[in-house]
């Protein structure tokens, strides 16, 4: 007897899948246990086995089509075996039909073919087996949904009425209000008729990503789908900060609070080397120099120029290169060492109004910084109640090498370096 091949729940909360892949063509031999489609839901991808040894006979889901839980997918059985004919018909629609109204059909099979018990009067049951006709696909009008004879009835007489059609036809007609008058065809209307009068969506027309942009999209595709990430978030007390860029304004030497945040984080990554270091291929790699790099915002995208050996130059140095870097980049002068072998990333969106963002991991890199805007806040120091310029500062790490308690030493460090500028020297 053949066997359907259904549509699994992998969650509590799943409703449908979509079939990314099938193992097996059209007639292969298939073994219990053996792999034999990959469903995705919105969470998870899994490769489901085959329940039973056989033959694959019918495909009624094609890659890429969504189906709800428990909806027939494939049938297994012997060679040659006769299946359900609604299925049949379902797996012989026409190849133009759309995946998604084709998944539909497989979900009215479903209910059609009754999962739990249909409920009929006894002679509405003798008068549909005399018909030919199938309960499942008859809409009960008597008390709690019961089928009783009017209905029967009333329905072998729209058939009668009706163009040849299949039952399955007729069902989707209504459903999705298709004429059956309005098919031009001689022989019997089948489902795949029914799906390909159905009016298509109009259809977006998709740009293809190219150049920079296509770049950043599967580089930060890659870095959510393969990183486990974490973010924790301090708020940063700027004052002494924005008193030595004040001061130092005075004496003619300018300073922001990128170069700053820079010479503040290579030096808690030399006392915290772990945090600096890299995932690849599965194995830890430790990187000897600190090379942070600084997120620049393009009208076509982002790129992270790198300043090499961070740790070791002044704040005018890290002034002077940050700038030519960000000048390159917006020039599109930057050549391949200006942007490779980062260590550590810095994104601050601060000078755009952000208070809070998590930012994405720059593989194989194992840390992002996220710095966001300085604003004067109400804070409690010394049981008073003061105005103070505050900075939240997002951490975005990779959990396979960096432990949360590791991360909150980091920036921990990083935050009294912040507001204690004078330990810089």
């Amino acid at each position: 007897m053949a066997t359907n091949f259904t549509m699994p729940q992998l969650g509590l909360t799943m409703t449908e899948g979509t079939v990314g892949k099938w193992f097996k063509q059209l007639g292969e031999k298939v073994a219990a246990g053996e792999i034999l489609a990959e469903i995705s839901t919105d969470k998870i991808t899994n490769q489901i086995e085959a329940p039973v040894d056989g033959t694959l006979l019918a495909v009624l889901v094609p890659e890429g089509g969504v189906a709800p839980v428990k909806a027939v997918l494939a049938v297994i059985g012997a060679p040659g075996e006769q299946i359900d004919p609604a299925l049949q018909e379902v797996a012989a629609a026409p190849a133009e039909a759309a995946a998604v109204p084709a998944a539909q059909a497989v979900s009215h099979i479903q209910s059609a073919a009754g999962d739990g018990r249909i409920i009929a009067s006894p002679l509405a049951k003798k008068l549909a087996k005399d018909k030919g006709l199938d309960l499942a696909l008859v809409t009960g009008t008597g008390p709690g949904g019961r089928i009783v004879e009017k209905d029967i009835l009333d329905f072998a007489a729209r058939r009668a009425a009706a163009p040849k059609a299949t039952p399955l036809a007729a069902k989707l007609a209504a459903e999705h209000g298709v004429s059956l008058a309005a098919i031009a065809k001689e022989d019997r209307i089948m489902a795949g008729d029914i799906l390909a009068a159905v009016p298509a969506p109009v259809p977006i027309a998709a740009v293809p990503l190219s150049g920079i942009r296509k770049v950043i999209s599967d580089r930060m595709a890659l870095s959510w789908q393969t990183t486990p990430h974490v973010h924790n978030t301090v708020e940063v007390d700027m004052l002494e900060a924005t008193s030595l860029k004040d001061k130092l304004a005075k004496l003619g030497t300018k300073l922001s609070f990128t170069e700053l945040i820079v010479k503040c984080t290579a030096k808690a990554l030399g006392e915290f080397p772990m945090v600096n270091n890299a995932f690849v291929d599965g194995g830890l790699v430790v990187n000897q120099a600190i090379n942070i790099g600084i997120a620049v915002a393009l009208d076509n995208g982002l790129i992270v120029p790198v300043v090499r050996n961070a740790d070791r130059k002044t704040l005018a140095e890290l002034r002077a290169e940050i700038a030519e870097l960000a000048a390159k980049a917006r020039q599109g002068k930057l050549l391949p060492d200006d942007y490779s072998g980062g260590t550590f990333t810095i994104s601050n969106l601060g000078m755009y109004g952000v208070d809070h963002f998590t930012p994405i991991i720059n593989p194989p890199e194992s840390a992002i910084f996220g710095v966001c805007r300085t604003v004067p806040r109400p804070v409690v120091i010394d049981g008073a109640v003061v105005i103070r310029p505050m900075m939240n500062l997002c951490l975005g790490y990779n959990h396979r090498i960096i432990d949360g308690a590791l991360a909150g030493k980091f920036m921990a460090r990083v935050r009294e370096l912040l507001e204690q500028p004078m330990l810089l020297l």
